[in-house]
């Protein structure tokens, strides 16, 4: 495995790669580089090297289906060409190859702005829009509601222990937005003032259910409460295929010693990464498609990704 696919590993799994987009994105950039750099001699053994390290970085976080789908969609097409007349040489198939991951990545980028302008149009003017974590395909919807001149304040919560919040309280303010960020359990508190919220999605089960962040559900309960509009900015390669067969995404459970790197002897300490946010009370999700309802999402998804359930 050359050395930057093992770095790029290396990034996902220690966070200094965040976003489910942005893992996705420089996944599929090393899988390219990695093709570009290989020395198999066949078709058939490039095809086997690119289906290793396809695997390899979709290990490196198991809760980021985006990842996962795009890598799955470079081995389909990496195989299909693979045994296809038209490919003559290892060459072919790589430029093959390196062609269609640069066409993936740009129509990637075209949905996320997509979103984002769809996003955008959600947030009231004079609004207070409430944020969690971080997520480049939410925060774009606050920048760009910004370039439509909107006035609006957003409130970002820490989100404890990795402090993501930080980076989302940074990227806003340097767009020119109105930030300010607080504790995690200010979030009642803000709610009451509150126009819409807004998070990101690290993936969306077949039923509309909303993986993300450990205190996404908290927000979207007291949202609820207080009749605020609860959306999650979710691109459809964020689908999860397996969940229809009734596999459930697995909640990633990180090192303890970010909580309490030296606790007290007899302290258990938990550190859940993520959890399920349940569809009933999600208003919608913003899709490079569009907004759409949550039991929608599965079929607009299996549609973009070419899932065939029923032959």
């Amino acid at each position: 495995m050359q050395a930057s696919v093992r770095a790029t590993i290396r990034d996902i799994k220690s966070l200094k790669i965040q976003g489910a987009r942005n893992v996705a994105k420089s996944a599929i950039e090393a899988l390219a580089q990695s093709i570009r750099q290989s020395k198999a001699k066949t078709p058939a053994s490039l095809k086997k090297e690119l289906a290793a390290t396809a695997d390899a970085l979709a290990q490196s976080r198991p809760t980021e289906p985006m990842m996962r789908n795009l890598l799955e969609e470079a081995v389909r097409f990496a195989d299909a060409l693979a045994k296809s007349k038209d490919v003559k040489s290892v060459s072919d198939l790589k430029k093959m190859i390196a062609a269609h991951e640069a066409e993936v990545l740009g129509n990637v980028q075209e949905g996320a702005k997509r979103l984002a302008e769809y996003g955008g149009k959600l947030i009231p003017d004079d609004a207070l829009v409430l944020t969690h974590c971080h997520s480049s395909t939410s925060t774009s919807c606050m920048i760009a509601a910004k370039k439509m001149r909107k006035k609006f304040s957003v409130v970002c919560f820490e989100t404890r222990p990795r402090w993501q919040g930080r980076k989302t309280a940074t990227e806003l303010a340097k767009a020119g937005i109105d930030v300010t960020i607080s504790v995690d359990g200010g979030m009642n508190l803000f709610m009451k003032k509150a126009d819409i919220v807004i998070v990101g999605a690290d993936s969306v089960t077949s039923r509309g259910d909303l993986i993300n962040k450990i205190g996404t559900s908290t927000l979207a309960h007291i949202a609820r409460m207080n009749d605020v509009s609860f959306y999650s900015a979710a691109e459809l390669y964020k689908y999860s295929p397996m969940t229809i067969f009734g596999t459930r995404e697995k909640i990633e459970e990180r090192d303890p010693r970010e909580v309490w790197e030296k606790p007290p002897k007899g302290v258990k300490i938990r550190n859940p990464a993520f959890e399920a946010t349940a569809a009933k009370y999600i208003s919608g999700y913003i899709t490079e498609s569009g907004v759409v309802p949550p039991q929608s999402f599965f079929a607009m998804a299996t549609g973009k990704l070419g899932i065939k359930l029923y032959e």
